[in-house]
C-alpha cells in the first residue's frame, strides 16, 4: 500500500458533485440504520450543505507548510449525482443552509479520501462533529486526525469554545481516536459536575432508549 503524503491533501467543503462520492464512502463506513450519529435528524441533506462559492473554500493544512509543496489538484474522479441535480435546482436559503450543517472532504489528487460532518449551529460558541469517515485503505495514516484539528483550528478561528463529539457507543476505536485527540467522555450520570451546557448534550438514542452514541468533548 502506498503510504499517503498528507501535504497533497486539500481539506475543503462538499460541493453538489461531491454528493454521491461522500454518500458512497459513507456507506460502506457506516450502517445507514444508525442515520445521523449525534443528531436528532434521521438523515443528511447533503444538497442544503453543499458549498456554492465560486472559489473553494479550505481548512489550512499544516502538512503544506511543513514540507513547502503545494497539493497537485486534479479534476475529481467519476461524479455523478442526477437525482441531486435534480433537487439544486430549487433554492437553498441561508435558513436551510445553517441547519445543514458542514461536510469537508479530504480530496487528494481528484479522490476523495474521508470527509467529517459538522452540523448546524444552534448554540453559540459550541460545535459539533456528527461523523468522522475516512477510506478503509487510508486509515492509521493521520488522516483523520489532520481533519479534525484541523478544523478546530477553524471553528477556534470563528469564536467557538467548544467542540463535541459523537462515537458509535460500540467504537473502542473511535473512543480511543478522539481520547488522544485531547476529548474528554461525558459519562451519564454525572449532571452534578457538568456545566449547563453540557446537560444539554446527551447520547443519540435508539429503539427501546439504548445509547446510540457516547458523547465526547473538548475545550478549545
Amino acid at each position: 500500500m502506498v503510504r499517503l503524503e498528507l501535504d497533497q491533501v486539500v481539506m475543503r467543503r462538499m460541493k453538489e458533485d461531491d454528493i454521491e462520492m461522500v454518500k458512497a464512502l459513507v456507506k460502506i463506513t457506516m450502517p445507514r440504520s444508525t442515520g445521523v450519529l449525534g443528531s436528532s435528524r434521521p438523515y443528511w441533506d447533503y444538497v442544503g450543505s453543499s458549498y456554492r462559492g465560486t472559489q473553494d473554500e479550505t481548512l489550512q493544512n499544516p502538512y503544506c507548510r511543513i514540507s513547502g509543496k503545494t497539493p497537485v489538484t486534479k479534476n475529481p474522479r467519476c461524479r455523478t449525482g442526477s437525482k441531486d441535480k435534480e433537487m439544486s435546482t430549487k433554492k437553498i436559503t441561508t435558513e436551510r443552509e445553517q441547519a445543514a450543517g458542514q461536510v469537508w472532504v479530504a480530496d487528494c489528487k481528484g479522490e476523495i479520501l474521508g470527509c467529517i460532518f459538522r452540523e448546524g449551529g444552534t448554540r453559540a460558541g459550541i460545535r459539533k462533529i456528527c461523523r468522522l469517515v475516512t477510506g478503509c485503505w487510508y486509515r492509521r495514516e493521520g488522516l483523520g486526525r489532520l481533519l479534525v484539528q484541523s478544523l478546530e483550528q477553524r471553528e477556534r478561528e470563528t469564536g467557538a469554545h467548544r467542540m463535541y463529539a459523537h462515537v458509535p457507543y460500540p467504537s473502542k476505536v473511535g473512543e480511543a481516536f478522539f481520547k488522544k485527540l485531547g476529548y474528554q467522555h461525558i459519562a451519564e450520570g454525572t449532571d452534578e459536575e457538568s456545566d449547563d451546557d453540557m446537560k444539554l448534550e446527551t447520547p443519540e438514542r435508539g429503539f427501546l432508549g439504548y445509547p446510540l452514541t457516547k458523547v465526547f468533548y473538548k475545550d478549545l
